[in-house]
């Protein structure tokens, strides 16, 4: 288990961290790339990418997205999570925040996110941890939010996303 000083509570800006927790198999930077690829027209995506850019309310900033270049996309979702609380925070999002649960609570791997899912009752089944795994891990890299192994890159981040605390303004921190 990781011993690091960062504590991360079960309960997240209101939200159970074990309840609606549902596998998916599309992540962020996929789905974000299918958006491109037909020109933000979202009923060109697939169901599972509909279901990806649903979780992380993607239509609040889609805007915003469109309007800024590629390279800030990343910074724009991560500010963007910081602006959600309790039912808002979708299946996909939750996903990074359990992967870090699990390796400070249980240590990091697969193995050990698996004991976590069956403990907590979220499911008994391998492939779904698998896939809450690779999501979670794979977005919350994708955003610099976690290491390889699952642990928290962005320990700021981590704590004004536990503290609530979020900025004003999306524009105002990345087009001023």
């Amino acid at each position: 288990m990781c011993t690091n000083q960062i504590q991360l509570p079960s309960i997240l800006r209101g939200r159970n961290i074990f309840t609606k927790v549902i596998p998916t198999v599309c992540n962020l930077k996929n789905m974000l790339d299918k958006l491109e690829k037909h020109n933000f027209e979202i009923e060109k995506l697939r169901q599972w990418e509909k279901r990806s850019y649903k979780e992380y309310k993607i239509e609040k900033i889609i805007n915003l997205l469109i309007e800024s270049p590629k390279l800030d996309w990343s910074n724009i979702i991560r500010s963007h999570i910081l602006t959600l609380n309790g039912d808002e925070i979708g299946a996909s999002v939750i996903d990074i925040y359990i992967v870090a649960y699990a390796a400070y609570s249980y240590g990091t791997g697969r193995d050990n996110m698996f004991r976590l899912i069956k403990e907590k009752h979220i499911s008994e089944k391998v492939n779904s941890s698998n896939a809450i795994y690779c999501v979670g891990k794979g977005d919350g890299i994708f955003l610099g939010l976690l290491n390889k192994d699952g642990t928290v890159k962005d320990k700021e981040f981590f704590k004004n996303w536990i503290e609530n605390t979020s900025a004003d303004s999306i524009e105002n921190i990345y087009l001023s």
